[in-house]
């Protein structure tokens, strides 16, 4: 068995490429394929669900401008409230103020602990009686190396088919 080509990934993620087979290795799920039964190859990025949970990360999350000019507002409107009670000399209710203020400067540190979304993508074999996706991970300098590996997939696909 002549390995042409192959790629992993760092999350368990392996496809192998020998002369007439494709050899994939996934979290719980291993397979075996001829390339006689392939049509094709490819990467599919599930766009839509990733648009989807960004909107709803979006929405659940402040933006850093936001955040600014909330932070900003309450600051100032806490210095409004403080200058004239500084000026007359009431300084009973300058906790009030203080407090504005703090609570200001705590918007403006505050990050969200929530993680923004991922692209979720698939390497993708179209069959004659339909087609299988593998999830992996496509961060870093792994998206080259799966054009790569695909790139090799369709020259033997089209030298198999030749033969």
């Amino acid at each position: 068995m002549d390995i042409v080509s192959e790629f992993g990934d760092n999350q368990g993620f392996t496809v192998k490429l020998t002369n007439d087979k494709i050899f994939i290795s996934a979290v719980g799920n291993e397979e075996t394929l001829a390339l006689r039964g392939v049509n094709g190859v490819g990467v599919y990025d599930d766009l839509e669900k990733y648009n989807k949970e960004l909107e709803e990360f979006k929405k659940k999350t402040m933006s850093p401008l936001k955040r600014k000019i909330t932070a900003f507002s309450i600051i100032g409107f806490a210095v409004l409230m403080g200058i004239p009670m500084l000026t007359t000399g009431n300084t009973e209710p300058l906790g009030v103020v203080f407090v504005l203020a703090a609570s200001g400067f705590i918007v403006l540190k505050f990050k969200s602990k929530k993680k923004p979304p991922s692209l979720d993508s698939y390497f993708r074999i179209m069959l004659s009686g339909g087609d299988r996706k593998f999830k992996f991970d496509k961060s870093g300098g792994n998206a080259q190396n799966i054009a790569q590996f695909i790139n090799k997939v369709e020259e033997t696909l089209t030298a198999y088919n030749k033969a």
